[in-house]
């Protein structure tokens, strides 16, 4: 009887090491994936980058949206390969597929630049031209 209780304590302790091994794991896997993320700011606001509408591709947890600039061509719409990162502002909230249009006499302004995984993009939003 002493045995198999031994026995049965070793086996709870190794799944109890096996479950926070693996949650140490998860941690550290988030941490690297968050880490090669990065915003960066410009003191002053940058250049007009777009007047053109943008699609909505993907809404970061953090509320900002990363967006691909729309070129009309005949009856088509189609993305023109500039992807840009709209601030989350004035409460703001975005989804996946939504187009961002420009209102007349603004435009897309750089105001800093977002750095994820290999790429990086502007950080833009939507001023007076």
């Amino acid at each position: 009887m002493k045995n198999f209780l031994i026995f049965i304590g070793g086996v709870i302790t190794g799944i109890i090491v096996l479950i926070v091994f693996g949650w140490f794991l998860t941690i550290k896997e988030t941490e690297e994936k968050f880490s090669n993320e990065k915003m960066t700011m410009f003191e002053q606001e940058g250049d007009c980058i777009s007047e053109k509408s943008f699609e909505v591709i993907e809404v970061l947890d953090s509320g900002e949206a990363l967006a691909n600039e729309l070129e009309q061509k005949y009856s088509l719409t189609i993305p023109t390969g500039l992807t840009v990162l709209f601030l989350c502002e004035d409460g703001k909230s975005y989804y996946d597929k939504q187009i961002i249009k420009i209102p007349t006499g603004k435009c897309a302004k750089q105001v800093g630049i977002f750095k994820y995984y290999s790429r990086t993009v502007p950080i833009v939003s939507i001023r007076n031209k």
